[in-house]
């Protein structure tokens, strides 16, 4: 299986990218075999890097990770990894995070089957602008029916108010959409685990 992530623009560090990929192999069952990758415009050193090719801008360039064509785990540069990924390495069928905030997904974390390329390749430029939630309003209209995750494998930090001393015990990552970021913290839960 892989583990994706997409990185395009100056928005996030490479840091971010090698952090997410040290978080989620220390999180990862040793036999587990994943390959970890990241889809972007730049090369980032210590990194399996693949190349974006459909010149999306901003968050549609996640698009770009159903082309990949194989089960695949994909996380956004802004979770940070707390708990046991075995659970979602084992989940049936595409599955993807139900928004804290409104009807429809949040994509920070998908589990893809490798045949929802569909989602890239229907995908229509002209059409970007009347999604203003950009990729996962179009996952949610093209996949209405998706499975979504246990609540609290995924919780949002902000919405969930993960601000005690630690994370949720049965939490698998933890969601920074939005503000504040990771490397916000300079000390901490998230601190500690963001590395």
């Amino acid at each position: 299986m892989l583990i994706a992530c997409v990185r395009k623009g100056d928005k996030y560090s490479d840091e971010y990218v090698l952090k997410l990929q040290r978080m989620v192999r220390r999180h990862l069952p040793p036999e587990a075999g994943c390959t970890f990758v990241c889809l972007t415009d730049k090369h980032i050193p210590g990194v399996l890097c693949e190349n974006l090719t459909e010149d999306l801008p901003g968050w549609w360039s996640k698009l770009e990770v159903f082309k990949l064509g194989e089960p695949t785990l994909y996380f956004d540069l802004d979770v940070v990894i707390t708990g046991n990924l075995s659970p979602v390495l084992e989940w049936q069928g595409f599955g993807i995070i139900q928004d804290w905030w409104m009807p429809g997904f949040n994509s920070s974390v998908m589990r893809l089957n490798g045949d929802e390329e569909y989602l890239l390749k229907d995908f229509r430029r002209d059409r970007m602008s009347q999604y203003y939630m950009g990729d996962q309003q179009w996952i949610t209209e093209r996949m209405p029916d998706a499975k979504t995750f246990p609540a609290h494998w995924f919780p949002s930090f902000k919405a969930d108010k993960c601000f005690g001393p630690a994370p949720p015990d049965d939490a698998l990552a933890v969601i920074f959409h939005g503000e504040p970021k990771p490397c916000h913290f300079l000390s901490g839960w998230v601190k500690d685990k963001w590395d």
